[in-house]
């Protein structure tokens, strides 16, 4: 045990739990993209899937706790190694070079930072609802909490439209890296499978991005009224 827990206090120990959990973060945002596209299927689907969350508190609160653990575990322990890896640099780099190195890899702190920011945004706005007072709460027609209309609201609106598509930004950038970076710290870094871990990480990352770009703009072009 003790042994166990020394090697999660090394470098390479917290590099393996920060992989781990921004998997379980990927995980969630893949499925989380799915499920928001019912949109599409119109309000009773929407309505639906999330009035079925609500009804099942203990895991609806499970998942949010489990979510929560997993964003600062994750956050706290990136800036750990970062702070060591600044601290065990004797003399600072006067010149930069980037071999092999992706924009996204290359920006993995600054698109962090815009997606905390955004993630609080998105909280505050669609699930506390304290950002947009302008929509009233309401059911539908069967009784659901009508999300599909706070959805609808809210992307009819250009600042809040421009916002998310910022976050969307920061949300690709950092997961086309992350995946392929996680992936390799799990072991799975071979020459061979480089490439197609980096292809991975950017088609994942492609797909939840234009996946939330189609439900932000289907609203904001009429698509979805």
């Amino acid at each position: 045990m003790v042994r166990l827990f020394s090697h999660f206090q090394s470098s390479v120990g917290k590099k393996m739990v920060i992989a781990l959990t921004g998997l379980g973060l990927v995980a969630y945002v893949v499925f989380h993209m799915l499920g928001n596209l019912q949109l599409f299927e119109g309000p009773q689907a929407l309505n639906k899937y999330a009035a079925f969350l609500r009804d099942i508190p203990i895991l609806l609160w499970t998942v949010r706790i489990g979510l929560l653990s997993l964003v600062v575990v994750h956050i706290g322990l990136a800036i750990q190694l970062s702070m060591r890896n600044r601290r065990a640099r004797s003399v600072e780099y006067t010149i930069h070079r980037y071999r092999q190195a992706s924009i996204a890899s290359r920006t993995m702190t600054i698109s962090g930072i815009v997606l905390l920011v955004f993630v609080g945004f998105h909280l505050l706005h669609l699930t506390a609802g304290v950002i947009d007072l302008g929509f009233s709460e309401r059911l539908d027609s069967e009784g659901h909490r009508d999300v599909y209309g706070k959805v609808v609201h809210a992307f009819q609106n250009p600042f809040i439209v421009i916002i998310y598509l910022a976050g969307q930004l920061g949300l690709g950038l950092h997961l086309s890296h992350a995946i392929s970076s996680s992936l390799q710290t799990m072991g799975l870094e071979r020459a061979a499978l480089n490439r197609l871990l980096q292809g991975l990480g950017v088609a994942i990352g492609l797909l939840v991005v234009l996946g939330n770009i189609a439900i932000i703009l289907g609203v904001f072009l009429g698509i979805v009224h």
